[in-house]
């Protein structure tokens, strides 16, 4: 029993100090390999083993938009009407522009559950498919598990590369245009650090060890 315990014991351990696992999500890699598409909002997507489900939302209502990945080294935005060919139409709305946004859920392959992710980078691209950066910066609107803010596009890069709580641990991110047309070009993500089997494993421990001392008592 007791080499059993100290056996579980290492196990867990390991599995609290292995690293989390990273992903680089690159939806503007996708279009261009995959082709320019439309989704059905709340459609499901999976990039580099991290499945999203994918909302859009178009006009001041919020009415229901498609996610749109836009090739030529664009990325994810959102388009409100489809021409007969599913392409966006007209063609230059295909970014997340006024009284656009869009949402990303992240789920278990199969769907059957929120999977939450920490974001570790941001890329976005303009309507002309330029990085946005500090050099042509601007603001939007972010919701994440954590809060809600409205920040310069180079505030919110800034703050998931250098390890922010806003980014960590979250099942949700939205983003909203406030004055910049944009795509989500790339989300860098790992696996939230703690893995879920470990308070698992380590209820077993201890259930372990109570019925060695009732052993013992015996």
């Amino acid at each position: 029993m007791k080499k059993l315990m100290i056996a579980a014991a290492a196990a867990a351990a390991g599995m609290a100090l292995a690293p989390a696992q990273a992903a680089f999500v690159d939806f503007a890699a996708d279009a261009d390999l995959n082709g320019e598409r439309a989704l059905a909002s709340g459609d499901d997507l999976t990039i580099d083993g991290v499945t999203m489900l994918l909302f859009g939302f178009g006009g001041l209502a919020g009415e229901p938009a498609h996610p749109y990945l836009d090739a030529g080294v664009a990325g994810l935005g959102v388009c409100k009407a489809l021409d007969d060919m599913g392409q966006c139409d007209p063609s230059d709305d295909d970014n997340v522009t006024d009284g656009e946004s869009l949402l990303i859920l992240f789920a278990t392959g199969d769907l059957g559950a929120a999977l939450p992710r920490t974001i570790n980078g941001l890329i976005f691209r303009d309507a002309d498919h330029n990085l946005i950066d500090s050099m042509n910066d601007g603001l939007v609107h972010i919701i994440t598990d954590a809060g809600d803010m409205t920040a310069l596009f180079s505030t919110f890069i800034s703050m998931a590369a250098g390890g922010d709580a806003f980014f960590a641990d979250t099942a949700s991110l939205f983003f909203e245009f406030v004055d910049k047309q944009f795509y989500v070009s790339a989300l860098d993500v790992s696996d939230v650090p703690l893995p879920g089997a470990l308070p698992l494993l380590l209820s077993g421990l201890a259930g372990l060890g109570f019925a060695g001392r009732r052993r013992k008592e015996a």
